[in-house]
């Protein structure tokens, strides 16, 4: 196994993200985004579409402080542009990752290359990162070290929360061997 500088690339994307997304007052925990104890039934019309707006803001905001955590990583690594058949490969790989059920939230799904917008806009559990940074250039090192370069098809690496690159896969798994993996890495890992 390989070490990846992964927390160099993770850490740019965590602090554009915070950057963009004011998180709640010195750390948002899950216990902060819980409804208000009382009742919707007693508010007047507004307060409950306000009520509604501001849970949802929470959640959000919860939900992205959340994805920066140690967890396991699918990260699908590609120097070309995304095109039909990327798009393809990243929704099959969303199928394994909602497949892991219980064990989903442990793994989150990473997509690097170019023009990576568009992707996170179809997309709001795919942090999606550019090529092109000094960090990504040290990762793409790491990973030609490791003998699994990134390719121009794309490909998908497992890593793991201490940035160990466990799993490499070609372009287009198979879904069924990548959840059985998956399944086991987990069920035998106590991080993450």
């Amino acid at each position: 196994m390989s070490r990846l500088p992964l927390v160099a690339a993770l850490g740019i994307a965590a602090a554009a993200a915070a950057a963009s997304v004011p998180l709640l007052a010195q750390g948002s925990s899950s216990a902060a985004s819980a409804p208000p104890a009382c009742s919707a039934d007693t508010l007047p019309e507004a307060d409950k579409a306000a009520m509604e707006q501001e849970y949802a803001r929470r959640s959000r905001e919860d939900g992205q402080a959340a994805a920066w955590g140690p967890r396991w990583s699918l990260i699908y690594v590609r120097t070309a542009p995304c095109d039909t058949t990327c798009v393809e490969d990243l929704a099959r790989i969303a199928a394994v990752h909602i497949r892991l059920g219980r064990d989903q939230p442990r793994m989150r799904r990473i997509y690097i290359g170019p023009e990576p917008e568009p992707l996170a806009a179809l997309d709001p559990m795919l942090a999606a990162l550019p090529i092109g940074t000094p960090s990504y250039q040290a990762f793409a090192d790491a990973l030609v070290s490791a003998g699994v370069p990134p390719a121009e098809g794309g490909r998908l690496y497992v890593v793991d929360p201490h940035g160990n690159l466990v799993l490499s896969y070609p372009p287009r798994p198979d879904q069924e061997g990548l959840l059985k993996d998956l399944e086991r890495l987990l069920d035998a890992s106590r991080i993450g």
